[in-house]
């Protein structure tokens, strides 16, 4: 990763990168979305490098969107009622509405 490094053993939230938004250089700008505990679909837009992916590959031009993507996730609050759970993205990126903390069912992370 490019700008700061992945942690592996961390939780990780499923998303999918849905679509390039700046492909004129690299790093690559994705768009990944991912709908919270509540049916509210968030955006995240940022460096592919940024994100995980499947067998630690990057999609590249090629690549057929949506794929399965996945954000560092620090757990705030577990076990809040109806199996959901508060998280935080841990890296930089926040979504459209500029919110980095999100309540989402516990199915939804690594």
């Amino acid at each position: 990763m490019a700008d700061q490094p992945h942690e592996e053993s961390a939780p990780k939230l499923i998303a999918h990168a849905t679509r390039w938004v700046d492909v004129d250089g690299y790093p690559y700008i994705i768009e990944v979305v991912f709908t919270d505990a509540n049916g509210q679909q968030h955006s995240i837009i940022d460096k592919t490098p940024l994100f995980w992916f499947d067998n630690d590959e990057e999609p590249d031009l090629d690549t057929e969107l949506p794929v399965p993507a996945y954000l560092d996730a620090v757990i705030l609050r577990p076990n809040l009622a109806d199996g959901r759970v508060r998280i935080a993205i841990d890296h930089r990126s926040i979504n459209n509405d500029g919110y980095a903390e999100f309540t989402v069912k516990a199915q939804q992370l690594t």
